[in-house]
């Protein structure tokens, strides 16, 4: 009869819970969608199925008590979107800085893309304080800046969702 081998050493058991492989993620229990955020560790918290409430939200934290939006305003968030997934997170960032204020597509793209970066951050910080806390942040956590950018791809298209469901006729 041949021995049956075992990954466990001879007297040891089992975990009684599987353990995460070291290359996945751990995905924690969901919060409520108004603190859903990225921890600063080596666990990321961004839960998927919440992430269209919380684009909710940061719609109507935008629309301020308005019922709708203005096509401009929807034409910003999708170009949004279109920004995060080719250049990222820091220079959509950087556009709320170094775009003219003059210019009419900055007149109508600035405010929206200010709030619903704040929003992503859970920031209500200065344009220039909030591009040096991404900046800072891509420099020195590299991966936490990446998940963040996870976050606002996976945002952004619930936040598209929304623009086009409240959009002016």
């Amino acid at each position: 009869m041949a021995k049956k081998s075992s990954q466990f050493p001879k007297g040891s058991k089992p975990p009684a819970t599987p353990q995460p492989l070291a290359s996945q993620p751990v995905v924690h229990n969901p919060l409520p969608p108004s603190q859903v955020s990225i921890s600063t560790e080596q666990h990321q918290s961004v839960q998927p199925e919440q992430m269209s409430l919380e684009a909710h939200q940061h719609i109507q934290t935008y629309l301020n008590g308005r019922k709708k939006l203005e096509k401009d305003e929807v034409t910003a968030i999708l170009r949004l979107s279109q920004h995060l997934r080719v250049f990222g997170l820091l220079s959509a960032v950087g556009y709320l800085n170094h775009a003219k204020d003059s210019g009419e597509v900055a007149k109508r793209t600035k405010p929206v893309w200010s709030r619903l970066l704040k929003s992503l951050t859970n920031s209500e910080k200065s344009e220039i304080e909030l591009l040096e806390e991404i900046k800072q942040m891509a420099e020195r956590t590299p991966t936490v800046y990446m998940a963040t950018w996870r976050k606002s791809l996976i945002l952004s298209k619930h936040w598209n969702f929304w623009a086009k469901a409240y959009q002016e006729e």
